[in-house]
Parts: structure tokens; C-alpha cells; sequence
């Protein structure tokens, strides 16, 4: 079932009276029959939202179920950007494939696309994202940064910061960031972030940026060496309130890349950073490199300094810690 406009003006006018609020004032306000609210109410009901009906006082929203629905996300979000278009999917193949067509067909920069479920979601390299229904946050966001396709990591690197800051202000757990774009917890994988892009010569058309983060995720339903918030935190997190974070999160860095460029957020990502200044062997198509990580530069890309003291330069590549 899809919500309809008259959806999401029944729970603005629930969220906005803490009390019961009557059959007759909404329908007034709305311009609808009582018959017809009562219909929309059954419809919410059906949706997941808790909603009591008492004669002679009307109703109440007593809880809002934890699906991403667009309008739950959009309530209170306060971004200028991000978020102003959202595409819902209960299940979907990949938000990537579903963001990257409504890119390509002239979605508006800021539109997220957004699913309970993915039944092939793409973790980097071509890998398998797990995506247990309605336990993730499994989303694509649109992006059109007026940037060289060289600088498109920066928008990983972005988007790693704003997702560990979102997860700190919403549960209080720390997690860094795994070069190239990955968020850990005790070295086990809570995040991951991707970035597929269309270019011409010298110019990004548009950025997809996707981002799956396990959130009350059981540790049973996921691959070794990974975790989820309600593992870690051992209560279940709110999704919406983490999307709704990571949505203003994303937005003030973006912003504040455009406007500042992208030292300020090197600085952060190097504070946040559980690569630097470790011994790690990079492992890509061509083989693997070893060598102590000394720094990242402005391309994004990992410095690697080996033991002959030639430091070399990769830009992608899994990075096993050495002990």
C-alpha cells in the first residue's frame, strides 16, 4: 500500500495534538468525510501506525511503526537539500540501480531512494550487501557536485564522516572509519559506503552514494566480522531518527565541502581514521602491497610506505590489518 497526500496530513494532524483530536476537526481541516478519515485511519492502521479511536474524543497516535516511509523521515528533518524527494521501496533489487536510472532520467540533486529490503544490495568491488527486511538502513542518495571525477572519492570520505557523526549523536557508539569506506566497531563492520558515478570528459554529471549501515540487524543474520548497532548498543535503535541524523549530517558537509573545500574534512576523516599509522597490507586486482600507512591525500588516495622506504599510492584496494 502507498501513501497517499491524505496520509500524511492524518499523522501531521495526530503528530501535532498529544491528545485525541476529533473525527469531525479532521475532516474539516482536510475538506474530507468523517467516513473518508475513517477510511484513510484503517488504511494507517494497516501501515503499522498504533492509532486509537475512542467515541465522543476521536483518535490518537499512540506509536509510529519503524519503516522509512517518506513523509516519518521528512517530519522535523530540516534539511534544504537532502531529503526533499523520497523514493520508498518496501523491496527492491538495489536502491543503487534505482537511483542511478532516476539520475540518469534528471532526478533533482538531494533525492534519496530508500528500501526495507534489497534482494541483490551491492557492497563494493561487486560484492553482496546483506539486507535483512526492515532491520538496515539500505539507501542511494543523488548527488550533482560540480567537481572532476578524480575528486569523487572526497564525497566517500564525506559521507563515512557523516555517518559515524550521526551514529554517535543518535546512539552514543564510537565507530571509525576503515579506509576506504567502511565504519568499524572493534574491528567488525557496522557501515558500508559506495559511490557510482556518470562523467563526461572532465566533469561529474551526477553521484550516486550509497550507504548501509546494520542497525538492528540480529548478529546471526549477518556475514562474519560484522556487527550492528543493536549488537553493540544491546537495545534496538530508532531507524528513522538515525536516517533523519545521517540525512542532516550529509547535508552540512556537503555544504560545507563546497563552501570550505575538503581540508577541514581530511582533518576529521584523519581523526576518525583506523588506518593511519598502522602496518597494513592493501590487497587489490593486481596484488597486495605492505607497508605502514602514513597518510591520505587530497585524491583520497592511501600512502603507503614500504619497508624499502618506497611510500606508493593506492586508490582503491581492502585493507588487511597486519598485527
Amino acid at each position: 500500500m502507498n501513501h497517499h497526500p491524505v496520509h500524511s496530513q492524518i499523522i501531521d494532524s495526530l503528530k501535532k495534538t498529544p491528545d485525541y483530536i476529533s473525527g469531525e476537526e479532521i475532516s474539516h481541516v482536510l475538506k474530507i468525510s468523517r467516513a473518508a478519515v475513517w477510511k484513510y485511519v484503517e488504511d494507517l492502521r494497516q501501515l503499522g501506525y498504533d492509532i486509537v479511536a475512542v467515541p465522543h474524543l476521536g483518535y490518537r497516535l499512540m506509536s509510529c511503526p519503524d519503516k522509512l516511509f517518506p513523509q516519518e523521515i521528512q517530519y522535523h528533518l530540516g534539511t534544504n537539500l537532502l531529503g526533499k524527494k523520497i523514493v520508498y521501496h518496501e523491496t527492491i533489487d538495489s536502491t543503487m540501480d534505482a537511483a542511478f536510472d532516476l539520475a540518469r532520467g534528471g532526478a533533482p540533486e538531494g533525492t534519496v531512494v530508500c528500501a526495507e529490503t534489497q534482494t541483490q544490495g551491492r557492497g563494493r568491488l561487486g560484492r553482496l550487501w546483506v539486507s535483512p527486511k526492515g532491520k538496515g538502513i539500505y539507501t542511494s542518495l543523488i548527488l550533482r557536485p560540480k567537481i572532476s571525477p578524480l575528486e569523487v572519492a572526497r564525497l566517500i570520505f564525506l559521507s563515512a564522516v557523516a555517518v559515524s557523526w550521526a551514529i554517535k549523536t543518535v546512539t552514543g557508539l564510537t565507530s571509525l572509519i576503515k579506509w576506504p569506506n567502511d565504519l568499524m566497531v572493534k574491528n567488525k563492520k557496522l557501515a558500508g559506503i559506495l559511490t557510482e558515478l556518470s562523467t563526461d570528459i572532465d566533469q561529474v554529471k551526477f553521484v550516486v552514494i550509497g550507504i548501509g549501515v546494520n542497525v538492528n540487524t540480529s548478529v546471526s543474520s549477518l556475514p562474519a566480522h560484522t556487527t550492528s548497532l543493536k549488537q553493540e548498543t544491546k537495545h534496538e535503535q530508532p531507524r528513522v531518527a538515525l536516517f533523519q541524523e545521517m540525512l542532516r549530517e550529509l547535508e552540512k558537509r556537503y555544504l560545507g565541502l563546497i563552501r570550505e573545500g575538503f581540508d577541514p574534512l581530511l582533518k576529521e576523516w584523519k581523526q576518525l581514521s583506523t588506518t593511519l599509522n598502522r602496518r597494513v597490507r592493501v590487497v587489490d586486482s593486481s596484488g597486495f602491497v605492505d607497508g605502514q600507512a602514513v597518510d591520505i591525500d587530497r585524491d583520497g588516495g592511501l600512502l603507503i610506505r614500504q619497508d624499502s622506504g618506497i611510500v606508493v599510492k593506492k586508490l582503491a584496494g581492502d585493507v588487511v590489518e597486519v598485527r
